[in-house]
């Protein structure tokens, strides 16, 4: 009798053991280490966490990309630079990024399957001499590429006219948004497309509307007119109105940088201008219908919201005298705004994507004092249209220590 109750205690043991795991969502059993990172293992859950496509992120500053059909072997691209914002051609042939160094970047691109990257524009430079003053440092940051619906033009922001005048005695360090043809690149075929604020950092985020090639996106930092309350708003611009003005008024531009409220801007905020109020990372969905987007709730809590984009107000070609800048279209860029729904709440959310087909989200979240990529379902009420995240989709895809998974580095999803 004692063999069989003993025998019997380690069948309940061990179950119990299993339903523990259970409970504890398999105590990592879902998780395979499939690399080594500076501070442990790289794990990613194979089992659960299932997507469609390869997803291209950074790991220690190197560029990985994950296949769905896949997720034991991710692929290192990239050995011994630091890369960041990695991004895939629309055509699925290059993915462009930048390179980092202690006191100026580089902007790349390499065949998306690897390769070695060509260098399209150096930000290296050196001091120079200027007199009593400060010398003129001569390099450059390049951050943040995006493509073109083309393949063939990539915008990117940088501190290239770093040296313009805009009525302040200091440089213009915050980041504007330029275009260059990869097939022609350099500083000085370069195109600026979109005018920083001078003071808070300038521009992030920034893209192509899909179905909209004339019409682009990014966040704008800057302070208020009384240059001490912060304002970050997101930002749907013309993608041609900044070239076509220095075409046409090349001494005297409509629209220029400035200080405070000395600039003139052809952007129109889709999110409100509130001080402290921070709305960022923009993110389209394939068919340029909706936004993702995430808003700084406060010091320990970021909220995840989806909008719908607006219509006619960046431009309208049947009208020769429309100002973007109108109070009444401001007021109509912003309806969508009041209708925005709040996907999910969290202590830090960052760099939320589409999945290509549209019926997934990745977002990086933090979560055990790492962060890491997750990914989530969106799904749609065919009765009231309305969007929602399916709670019981949210899964964690890589799971990492120490800060292995960079989260300053923007990740991207293709077929």
């Amino acid at each position: 009798m004692k063999k069989h109750h003993l025998r019997d205690l380690i069948v309940v043991l061990a179950l119990l053991s299993i339903a523990l795991q259970s409970c504890l969502g398999g105590a990592g059993s879902n998780y395979q280490s499939v690399t080594k990172g500076t501070h442990g293992d790289i794990k990613v859950n194979v089992d659960q966490a299932a997507f469609q496509g390869r997803l291209y992120f950074t790991l220690d500053r190197n560029l990985y990309v994950l296949n769905g059909k896949d997720k034991q072997h991710p692929e290192q691209l990239t050995h011994g630079i630091e890369v960041r914002d990695p991004a895939v051609s629309p055509n699925g042939k290059w993915v462009a990024f930048t390179i980092l160094y202690k006191d100026y970047s580089d902007l790349a691109y390499m065949p998306a399957s690897g390769g070695t990257p060509k260098i399209l524009i150096s930000g290296q430079g050196s001091y120079e001499p200027n007199g009593a003053n400060a010398p003129i440092s001569t390099a450059h940051w390049f951050a943040e590429p995006s493509w073109a619906p083309d393949s063939q033009h990539l915008i990117f922001l940088s501190d290239l006219d770093k040296n313009w005048d805009i009525g302040v005695n200091a440089f213009l360090l915050d980041l504007q948004l330029y275009q260059v043809d990869i097939n022609d690149a350099s500083a000085n075929t370069a195109q600026i497309i979109a005018y920083s604020v001078y003071g808070d950092g300038g521009l992030r985020d920034p893209a192509y509307r899909p179905g909209h090639p004339d019409q682009i996106v990014y966040t704008n930092y800057q302070y208020d007119s009384s240059g001490t309350q912060q304002q970050i708003q997101i930002m749907l611009q013309d993608a041609n109105i900044v070239q076509q003005d220095l075409a046409q008024n090349p001494q005297n531009p409509v629209y220029h940088p400035g200080a405070y409220t000395m600039g003139n801007y052809p952007s129109v905020p889709i999110t409100p201008g509130t001080p402290n109020l921070a709305n960022l990372e923009p993110a389209f969905s394939p068919n340029g219908n909706q936004v993702l987007y995430l808003r700084r709730d406060d010091a320990t809590h970021m909220s995840m919201y989806l909008m719908g984009v607006p219509n006619g107000v960046t431009s309208d070609p049947n009208n020769q005298s429309f100002n973007p800048g109108s109070n009444a279209n401001r007021q109509k860029a912003l309806i969508p705004y009041g209708h925005a729904t709040n996907l999910m709440t969290s202590q830090y959310l960052s760099m939320p994507i589409w999945s290509p087909n549209g019926q997934q989200i990745a977002y990086i979240g933090y979560t055990n004092q790492s962060f890491d990529l997750w990914l989530a379902k969106i799904v749609k009420d065919p009765k009231t249209g309305n969007y929602s995240i399916d709670p019981q989709s949210k899964q964690q895809l890589t799971m990492t220590t120490g800060g292995d998974f960079d989260a300053d580095s923007r990740p991207c999803w293709t077929p």
